[in-house]
């Protein structure tokens, strides 16, 4: 349906744009790399990311929303309406959980009995993948800072040059799990793998907020290690979900990685009223969308 398409096409670029600060803005903001080439191996990480693993999110489509095309207008609709607004008043909502949410208000609305073990699987994904972004992200963090480095130079290198293949790294499994999700929502066929490509290259490149101070900078200033580990650990965590078909959000999983890097020195003190909001805004998420879709269908 081509309605489906446009509307998933619409999302991925909000969706690139909006997780670009997340993914290279470290590696801008350090000068690591001009911005323009960072943009590039952003979007580069979100296509192949969609193109090599985007189908491992089929099994969750059909799970989700095995309906016909007309009513999953309704969910992609109010994913859109919701997700804009959040992204235009910076608003931390996640678009996967509010799909998710999306997809259960239309079944209550259709009186479709969705498969509650998946449901299950999927609830105990987005509790546990926190808990263990933050216990890892410190674990990993805290044997980094206790390292001892002969030269001091080389170890920073080492530390930059990880510091970009992990950022490709989180751009691939964004684009294996998020923008997959929305690339297996809209179909299978070279066009729409096409146009969610593009989507993707469009939104990292015109709709990114550019170094913006986010969430994680708001808790404590990050070093390279913070950083580092932080992203790593939510990249695989999100490759986890991926392999399993969990549609998993990319900023819950950083954002509590990033946490737990922070905990890890215990001398520092972090402001943890940005990480409430975002846990608040997770919890509401899939709520909005699954009471805004059950009106509009």
């Amino acid at each position: 349906m081509l309605a489906i398409l446009i509307f998933s096409f619409l999302l991925v670029i909000l969706v690139a744009g909006n997780n670009s600060s997340a993914v290279s803005g470290t590696i801008i903001g350090s000068k690591m790399m001009n911005r323009y080439t960072a943009l590039a191996i952003t979007s580069a990480g979100y296509v192949a990311g969609y193109l090599t693993e985007g189908r491992f999110l089929q099994h969750a489509v059909v799970e989700l929303l095995p309906f016909r095309p007309e009513y999953v207008l309704f969910a992609i609709i109010a994913s859109f309406i919701i997700f804009s607004i959040a992204f235009f008043v910076k608003v931390p909502i996640s678009l996967t959980m509010a799909l998710v949410g999306s997809a259960i208000g239309l079944s209550l609305k259709l009186r479709y009995t969705a498969d509650l073990s998946f449901l299950t699987e999927i609830i105990i994904a987005w509790i546990a993948a926190p808990i263990v972004s933050i216990v890892f992200s410190y674990i990993f963090n805290d044997r980094l800072s206790r390292m001892k480095h002969r030269n001091l130079w080389s170890y920073a290198a080492g530390i930059k040059l990880m510091l970009i293949l992990t950022a490709v790294f989180t751009a691939f499994t964004l684009g294996a799990n998020t923008i997959g999700f929305l690339g297996d929502i809209s179909g299978t066929g070279a066009l729409n793998e096409v146009l969610i490509s593009i989507g993707s290259v469009i939104g990292t490149f015109f709709f990114s907020s550019g170094i913006i101070r986010s969430v994680s900078q708001n808790m404590y200033m990050m070093k390279y290690t913070n950083a580092f580990s932080s992203q790593l650990v939510s990249a695989i965590v999100v490759e986890i979900s991926t392999i399993f078909s969990i549609p998993m959000s990319n900023t819950q999983t950083l954002t509590s990685a990033v946490l737990g890097a922070g905990l890890s020195y215990k001398a520092k003190a972090i402001y943890l009223k940005p990480f409430f909001y975002i846990v608040i805004m997770w919890v509401l998420s899939p709520i909005i969308g699954m009471v805004f879709t059950y009106m509009l269908a």
